[in-house]
C-alpha cells in the first residue's frame, strides 16, 4: 500500500531557538528528506527565517517563514503553543513583541542556572555561553542538552523530568503571552493562525474550553506525537469548524528523539497549495 507523499512540513526548529542544525543546514536536510516546502517556526523568534530564505532556492525548496509562540494563563491552567505560518518576517508589530519576550526568556534562563548552582551543579560554563549570546532565543532545551553533557543525567528527557519540568527543583514558570495577542498579531503580520499539537494538552476540555471560540486559521492535525484516532478527531473538529489544517514533525534535529524526523510527518501538495492561496487572500485583503 503507497501513502501520498509528504509535500510539506510545517513545524521546524532551527538553532535561532532550540534546535541544534544551523537554518542552512535544515533547509538542506529538508531537501535530503524529499520535501518541497518546510516551514521554519522556531519558538519567539525569527532569526532562522533570512538566511533559510537565502538558501533555499540553490535547493529548489520553498522556505515558509513561521514561528511558534508560547501562550497560556496561569501556571495551573496549562498552556497552548501558537504557530503563525506564511506570515511577514519583517513586520515591526511582531518583532517588537519578540524583542520583549526574548529578554523574559532570557531572565527565566538564568534563574533557571541559579537554581541549578544552588543544588551544587556547575553551571558556569553554560551561564559564561548565555551571557555571549545576543540573538538566540534562550530556553530549557539548551540546559537540558548541557546536563546530558556533564553527565548529570543520562539523556534529554531525564534533564527535563529531574530538573526543569513544573514540580522539579530548577523549574521556573514560563513567561506567557496571552493566546489572543498571539492571535492577533500573527494575523496583523499577514499569517495563518494555528493551534500546534492540540493533542499534547493534558486536559484538552479544560484548554478547549478557554480557547475553542477563539478566531484560529486552523489545528496542526498531522504531528509526531499525534496517534491515530487524535488525527481523526482533529480533521472532524476542523471539518466542523471550516478551519484549515496543517501537519509538521517538531523537528529540532536531535538523534535521539527518532519520532520528529523530517519528511515523516507534514501535509500533501494540494493541501499545501489551500494553504498558501489563504495565506496570499489575507495578505491582499489587508497592508500586505
Amino acid at each position: 500500500m503507497s501513502f501520498p507523499r509528504i509535500f510539506a512540513d510545517l513545524h521546524t526548529h532551527t538553532n535561532a531557538s532550540d534546535g541544534t542544525l544551523s537554518p542552512e543546514e535544515l533547509v538542506k536536510s529538508a531537501c535530503n528528506a524529499g520535501l518541497s516546502a518546510v516551514a521554519i517556526t522556531d519558538h519567539d523568534t525569527l532569526n532562522g527565517i533570512p538566511p533559510a530564505l537565502k538558501v533555499a532556492s540553490s535547493f529548489e525548496i520553498q522556505v515558509v517563514p513561521g514561528i511558534e509562540l508560547s501562550c497560556g494563563w496561569s501556571e495551573n491552567e496549562g498552556s497552548v503553543h501558537v504557530l503563525g505560518l506564511f506570515l511577514d518576517h519583517e513586520s515591526s508589530q511582531l518583532n517588537s513583541i519578540l524583542i520583549e519576550r526574548k529578554e523574559k526568556r532570557r531572565v527565566r534562563a538564568f534563574k533557571i542556572l541559579d537554581l541549578l548552582e544552588s543544588l551544587g551543579i556547575d553551571v558556569y560554563p553554560l551561564r559564561n555561553a548565555f551571557s555571549m549570546e545576543k540573538e538566540k532565543a534562550l530556553g530549557r532545551p539548551h540546559i537540558a542538552r548541557y546536563l546530558v553533557e556533564i553527565n548529570k543525567t543520562p539523556d534529554f528527557q531525564s534533564a527535563f523530568e529531574r530538573y526543569l519540568v513544573r514540580g522539579a527543583p530548577a523549574y521556573v514558570p514560563k513567561p506567557n503571552l496571552m493566546p489572543m495577542e498571539a492571535i492577533e498579531v500573527i494575523k496583523n503580520s499577514g499569517g495563518l493562525a494555528i493551534v500546534a499539537h492540540p493533542g499534547l494538552f493534558k486536559d484538552w476540555k479544560l484548554v478547549w474550553e478557554k480557547i475553542g471560540n477563539f478566531p484560529w486559521d486552523g489545528l496542526e492535525v498531522y504531528y509526531s506525537e499525534h496517534n491515530p484516532n487524535q488525527i481523526s478527531f482533529f480533521k472532524t473538529l476542523v471539518r466542523e469548524r471550516n478551519w484549515l489544517f496543517t501537519g509538521g514533525s517538531d523537528f529540532h534535529g536531535n538523534e535521539n528523539d527518532k519520532s520528529k524526523t523530517l519528511g515523516e510527518q507534514g501535509i500533501e501538495k494540494n493541501q499545501f497549495d489551500f494553504l498558501l492561496r489563504k495565506a496570499l487572500q489575507r495578505k491582499a485583503e489587508s497592508k500586505f
